[in-house]
């Protein structure tokens, strides 16, 4: 949130390529250094605080600048399969590493853990530097000049997005979203012991099945071909994840629930590959770092809100009809955009 607004600005003014690398040395660097803080020091919380902080404000640069730099990688043919293929292999990734990282912590211990993680970043920088960006669709040069501050060129991006009527309204209506969709997402464990009286093993189904929908999903955009009307299936697809979760707090059925839960999954990743494509395809390149950053600065506000609410909600009338307000409220906020016409018109 401190960072976000500031990375777009960098990300629009900067080499995008250079500037994803520099992040991942960075972040190598990080964790790099934590190994070995703990293996000559042991633990210690503030350190580790401080380093999560540092990670996060490079990664705050470094997820903006790949949404913005696939239209230079991809023909415009390609871009929506691009995005599918980023979104499901990101999920994907996370849903195995997790795991992975735990076991490796458990049976080589942290400081081995920990050096494996900035090893990763130390590969993925290694793939950004070898990376080719075809001539034919290098930028031109950015309007952003070294004499102008990045707080003018911060409101210049702000005051872009205000212009834009309907890319305005997605992306408001997409941070309240958000706040009702991390309810959803972030009590799953609850939901699942307390509402399907399951343990760790259902546990694990259930976040399984929501990886596999959300990979599943991310590849529809381009066998459907959302790119053509995705003011339409924007609303559409996430409203309809609203009504899933309306449906999770009405059963106690693992297998309606698993049902349930790929299909949101699904849902949700096929509407945000579509977002990204028409945002890609309608915002100027030179505002496309900015206005990635921005949404992720807002989204990330209302994420913890919603979190932090929803924990309330679930102490106060149960995690079933916490769902059910959830549900409910992302269902009504995006099926709301429905009745926008420049939302409708958007993208086409």
């Amino acid at each position: 949130m401190i960072f976000g607004l500031f990375a777009g600005a960098l990300i629009d003014r900067w080499d995008r390529r250079r500037l994803m690398l520099a992040c991942d040395v960075a972040r190598a660097v990080c964790f790099g250094a934590l190994a070995v803080f703990v293996l000559l020091y042991g633990a210690s919380t503030g350190v580790l605080i401080g380093v999560v902080f540092a990670v996060a404000a490079f990664s705050t640069a470094f997820r903006p600048a790949t949404n913005a730099t696939i239209p230079r990688l991809l023909p415009p043919s390609e871009v929506q399969d691009g995005n599918g293929l980023l979104q499901g292999g990101s999920t994907i990734a996370s849903f195995v590493g997790s795991p992975i990282g735990g076991v490796l912590v458990v049976t080589l211990g942290a400081v081995v853990g920990l050096a494996l993680n900035a090893l990763t970043f130390a590969i993925s920088g290694a793939m950004i530097f070898l990376m080719a960006i075809p001539a034919a669709r290098q930028a031109g040069s950015v309007a952003s000049s070294a004499k102008r501050s990045l707080l003018t060129e911060v409101g210049e991006g702000l005051r872009f997005l205000r212009s834009q009527r309907a890319l305005f309204v997605i992306t408001l209506t997409a941070m309240v979203a958000n706040f009702f969709l991390s309810i959803w997402g972030g009590f799953t464990v609850i939901y699942v012991a307390v509402q399907l009286h399951q343990g760790a093993t259902g546990f694990g189904i259930i976040v399984a099945a929501n990886t596999a929908g959300f990979a599943i999903g991310a590849l529809l955009p381009g066998r459907l071909h959302t790119e053509r009307a995705p003011g339409l299936w924007l609303p559409a697809s996430w409203g309809f994840v609203g009504f899933l979760i309306v449906g999770l707090a009405l059963t106690s059925s693992l297998p309606l629930a698993v049902a349930l839960t790929v299909g949101g999954g699904a849902l949700l990743s096929l509407g945000n590959t579509t977002w990204l494509s028409g945002v890609q395809k309608s915002v100027p390149d030179e505002y496309l770092g900015r206005y990635f950053a921005t949404d992720e600065a807002g989204s990330f506000a209302m994420i913890p809100a919603g979190v932090a609410i929803g924990g309330v909600l679930v102490l106060l009338i149960g995690i079933s009809r916490s769902y059910l307000f959830a549900g409910l409220g992302a269902a009504l906020i995006n099926l709301v955009l429905l009745l926008s016409p420049a939302v409708r018109r958007w993208g086409r």
